[in-house]
């Protein structure tokens, strides 16, 4: 199934896939499924790396998780609210897209921080594994490409997810297409907030 009339503005795509492997669990088979939305912003790959990793400015632009809980943070990390490769973190999440407080939450663990460096690819990976359910029951894997657009000078944002297990088939029936849209309206909220910095970047530099 694939819900590419899910086009929310310019070049926001948000689908569901059939299983994209991911860095820890690989390849999944059975029932597992994959939510992928993918866009372009304006500004180049770091300020959309920041935007991201940044928990502090999420309740300004994001209205599917509003707000995020940090612990096991870097020892002496002068950034309480930025994510880093070990932080365990709780996505405060409002399904309906509201950015209102909800008590579904979900447990994350951020595994990577990367550089990409190849011919198509120029930018940045991360990675957030979920933990919000033994890995018998429900695995997940939120992969974000942050890469530079080529000749067009943006950044490409590529997100998607991929859940395997026995519980996969039920998030697949009961909020799979929801996923879709909330994956799709992260991704528009993400390109306004992080266009709208830089546009206000350009303005105090002329």
């Amino acid at each position: 199934m694939t819900s590419s009339s899910l086009e929310n503005g310019k070049d926001v795509k948000a689908e569901l896939l059939p299983p994209i492997p991911t860095p820890h669990w690989g390849s999944q088979s059975g029932a597992s499924f994959t939510v992928r939305a993918t866009t372009t912003i304006s500004a180049q790959p770091q300020p959309v790396l920041d935007a991201l990793l940044n928990t502090f400015t999420w309740p300004q632009w994001n209205n599917f998780v509003p707000r995020a809980s940090l612990s096991n943070l870097p020892e002496g990390s002068d950034e309480p609210s930025r994510l880093h490769p070990g932080t365990v973190f709780t996505e405060h999440v409002d399904m309906a897209g509201r950015g209102r407080s909800t008590f579904v939450k979900m447990k994350l663990l951020m595994t990577t921080l990367d550089e990409m460096n190849t011919p198509d690819k120029k930018g940045f990976k991360v990675v957030w594994l979920g933990k919000g359910y033994p890995d018998w029951a429900l695995r997940s894997e939120r992969v974000h490409e942050i890469y530079e657009e080529g000749k067009g000078g943006g950044t490409v944002y590529n997100v998607y997810e991929t859940f395997s297990g026995p519980l996969a088939w039920f998030v697949k029936i009961f909020v799979g297409s929801t996923l879709v849209e909330r994956f799709a309206q992260w991704n528009k909220e993400l390109r306004a907030f992080v266009d709208g910095k830089n546009q206000g970047r350009m303005r105090g530099s002329s």
